[in-house]
């Protein structure tokens, strides 16, 4: 392993830091164990640089960085609890220990190396504890006075080491590094600094100030403040520092505009310009793209363009836009392969790109395709648990396609593969909850229990399934008081959805309207604070259907009616907008024959007739799209029989017999295929 060192200037870090910061972000990219890292230099400057890059490219794939700096000796003693607290929640811990003593006689031990030798020898004698807690990279970024005392104090801890840069700062002398509240920020979490904003802004106004300044040099500094700014919650200003970054590199192509393309695409999606952020990431592709053909196939760039798509991926998925979404998760993906075959890296990214497509081909209704890309995924995260032990990380990796193939097990009616899948991801998502006690592994955990309590129900064992429920609720009303997310809540609404559904199963309907209608108030909520998306007008449809069974069955027809009469409107609008995927059919179709049986039930036959047969034909053309499944079949039967009970009633014999025998053979056809 080399040592290598680094010229740097205070915000730039110059031709040779660019090329220590790739190997930084190489370790952080190829890492399959959690690791240790160590960065020397005896000024803040370069760190705050390295710290604010890899918190962004963390940020970007969602991903957290946690930095920790204690700002006296005391605080370097108390070190310990916070990182063992602070390992298991975050994809990287980093901390910065710059200070040193003053000048002091020869035998004297200052306070800054007292506590820095009683830190390492803790951790050498921790330290298989501390791997076990470890999420995925710890960095120390420190003074190089106090390397020589890791070496003696800490021998072991050392040894473990993956990565080691040594940068020369710009200043010599004491370094105390400054103090500020405690905030945290979408960048980083910072548990005692937050870098100051001015510092960053100033840096671009000296070198803008310069006479002919370095374009590159001030686009640097133009996204290291755009960085900062966000970190501050700042976000218009950081858009306007991306911008004049790209305005710095209008005249230029290359690596560098790419990389300022990819900020401005990070910051105009944090502001919800969804059009502005997939604009900067088409171009950034056609760069990385042009990069390609001029230099080869390299490695980093293929990684650069595959972050790029990843990222148009997102934005086309939530904007639900799923052949957008899909035709660029597919060059992602074919990126992927091609970087394992090249490299020998460990496939972990690869995985990730292809649950991404298999939620894809699910989307659409291609559950065969589906089934494929998490199965292969599945066999990738096994290879690797099996490479690397069972590592928290590794356990994470296996939970996520093993609950997609549980989902679709259950889609297939194939009960008992499913239920034996979700009970390996439960033990799995237990297992790793011990190891860590982190907040994603408690949520892993809460959306096993619902799977399991799901099967249960599907089962008929209800007391098993609301055993489930009762734990899942709990933890997810837990994660949500830990910081009141859209996504917390949104779990938490479908906790109350399972639970107030399993309530009106076993008759307890005031129970099931509590529950319906708490989910009900979240997800109106969530519509109010993020804006329409697909997916939160969908989540409030679904939730006025629930309550609107809630109403009838306690015989308030009125309530009811409205209620899905709202719902209906909702589902009408997303087919209009979303196109025809087949959940949005569907969707559509149960709205439709809540509506037919409300209105049927009120006299109003020939409307209830309309929205029945307006149901059928939705369903008809599902189970073209989709195939036989279980569900599909259902669905058809259901429909069937339900004009035909409005035939019936009309006197309408012969097309009413019609209706129930071609019911009864779809029903026939279900039990032959799925028993």
């Amino acid at each position: 392993m080399a040592v290598r060192s680094v010229e740097d200037g205070a915000s730039d870090l110059g031709v040779a830091g660019e090329g220590e910061w790739q190997l930084l972000r190489r370790q952080f990219e190829l890492a399959t164990d959690p690791w240790l890292g160590w960065i020397f230099c005896p000024a803040p400057s370069p760190i705050a640089v390295l710290r604010e890059r890899t918190a962004f490219m963390l940020q970007y794939r969602a991903k957290r960085l946690l930095r920790i700096a204690p700002s006296s000796p005391e605080g370097l003693r108390e070190l310990m609890p916070q990182l063992f607290e602070s390992l298991p929640q975050a994809d990287c811990v980093w901390v910065e220990v710059i200070a040193v003593d003053g000048p002091l006689a020869d035998d004297e031990v200052g306070p800054w190396a007292a506590a820095w030798d009683w830190l390492m020898l803790r951790l050498n004698e921790r330290r298989d504890a501390l791997r076990r807690r470890l999420k995925g990279g710890l960095v120390f970024a420190v003074h190089p006075s106090w390397k020589p005392r890791v070496r003696d104090a800490a021998p072991d801890f050392w040894s473990v080491r993956s990565l080691v840069l040594e940068l020369a700062g710009d200043k010599g002398g004491r370094l105390d590094p400054p103090t500020a509240p405690v905030s945290t920020s979408r960048l980083y979490d910072d548990a005692k600094y937050v870098r100051p904003v001015d510092a960053a802004l100033a840096a671009v106004d000296q070198l803008a100030a310069t006479s002919s300044p370095n374009p590159q040099s001030l686009a640097r500094l133009h996204m290291n403040a755009a960085h900062a700014l966000m970190a501050a919650d700042r976000a218009t200003e950081a858009a306007e520092q991306a911008e004049q970054a790209l305005t710095r590199l209008q005249d230029q192509g290359g690596r560098l505009r790419a990389q300022a393309l990819m900020v401005a695409a990070y910051v105009k999606r944090e502001d919800s310009d969804v059009g502005a952020a997939l604009h900067h990431l088409r171009e950034a592709v056609l760069l990385w793209r042009t990069m390609l053909e001029e230099s080869g196939e390299m490695p980093q760039t293929l990684r650069d363009l595959s972050d790029a798509l990843l990222g148009m991926y997102e934005l086309h998925a939530s904007a639900g836009d799923p052949l957008a979404a899909k035709a660029v998760c597919k060059e992602a993906l074919a990126i992927e392969r091609r970087l394992v075959e090249m490299t020998g890296e460990a496939p972990r990214r690869l995985a990730t790109v292809l649950n991404a497509m298999g939620e894809l081909h699910e989307s659409a209704g291609d559950m065969a395709a589906a089934k494929a890309a998490f199965e292969e995924s599945l066999a990738l995260c096994r290879r690797l648990l099996t490479t690397t032990g069972e590592t928290p990380q590794g356990l994470r990796d296996l939970h996520v396609p093993l609950q997609k193939i549980g989902q679709l097990h259950e889609s297939e009616g194939d009960v008992a593969a499913a239920k034996a899948i979700y009970e390996e991801s439960l033990a799995l998502c237990r297992r790793t909850v011990e190891m860590t006690g982190g907040t994603l592994d408690l949520r892993d955990l809460a959306i096993s229990l619902d799977s399991i309590g799901d099967i249960r129900r599907s089962a008929g064992d209800l007391a098993a399934a609301k055993a489930a429920y009762d734990e899942s609720l709990a933890l997810w009303q837990q994660l949500a008081k830990t910081g009141e997310t859209p996504e917390g809540l949104r779990s938490v609404s479908i906790s109350l959805e399972r639970m107030g559904t399993l309530q009106g199963a076993v008759g307890d309907m005031a129970a099931a309207r509590a529950a319906h209608e708490e989910c009900l108030a979240i997800r109106r909520r969530l519509l109010e604070t993020t804006g329409e998306t697909p997916q939160g007008l969908r989540d409030v449809s679904v939730s006025l259907n629930k309550v609107g069974d809630v109403y009838i069955s306690a015989g308030d027809t009125t309530a009811g009616r409205a209620a899905y009469e709202e719902s209906l409107a909702i589902a009408r609008r997303l087919l209009s907008t979303a196109g025809e995927a087949p959940v949005s059919l569907r969707d559509l179709s149960v709205s439709l024959e809540r509506m037919g049986h409300v209105l049927g039930s009120t006299g109003d036959t020939e409307e209830a007739r309309a929205a029945q047969e307006e149901s059928l034909a939705l369903r008809r053309r599902l189970l073209d799209m989709t195939g036989e499944t279980p569900q599909s079949l259902h669905d058809l039967s259901i429909s069937l029989d339900n004009l035909g009970d409005i035939h019936h009633s009309a006197g309408e014999t012969a097309e009413a017999d019609s209706a129930y025998k071609e019911a009864l053979a779809v029903r026939q056809r279900f039990d032959a295929l799925f028993g």
